[in-house]
């Protein structure tokens, strides 16, 4: 489903990523989006995760082989769940050699929630 907040259109999607603080050493988690813009991601995440944390994500893109690395920030967190906590987490850098495989996958995602509407 399309949802449009603070002016970029969000899918409420699933997509697969793991996260890291930044310059962590040590074992990267798993997550699940529960939407996704071009600027950022919501998912349930460790409840140790704070607001302003960084992290090292990687999205996992059907289709794509690699993971798409990505530098972001923890923008906001609440609600508990299961042991994780919501959280909005900002992107603010995406590897530019696979930006573009990003973007064309939601573009994707997108064009398919336009068709699905329309029936």
């Amino acid at each position: 489903m399309l949802k449009e907040k603070r002016g970029l259109i969000r899918l409420a999607t699933k997509i697969g990523f793991t996260y890291k603080a930044k310059g962590a050493t040590g074992r990267e988690k798993k997550a699940v989006s529960k939407d996704i813009s071009p600027g950022g991601i919501r998912a349930l995440v460790d409840k140790q995760i704070k607001k302003g944390d960084w992290l090292e994500i990687g999205m996992l893109i059907p289709r794509i082989k690699k993971p798409i690395p990505a530098i972001a920030k923890v923008i906001w967190t609440a609600d508990r769940e299961a042991g994780k906590i919501n959280a909005g987490i900002k992107f603010e850098e995406i590897d530019t050699g696979m930006k573009n495989k990003f973007l064309e996958h939601l573009c994707e995602l997108i064009f398919s929630e336009l068709e699905r509407s329309k029936v």
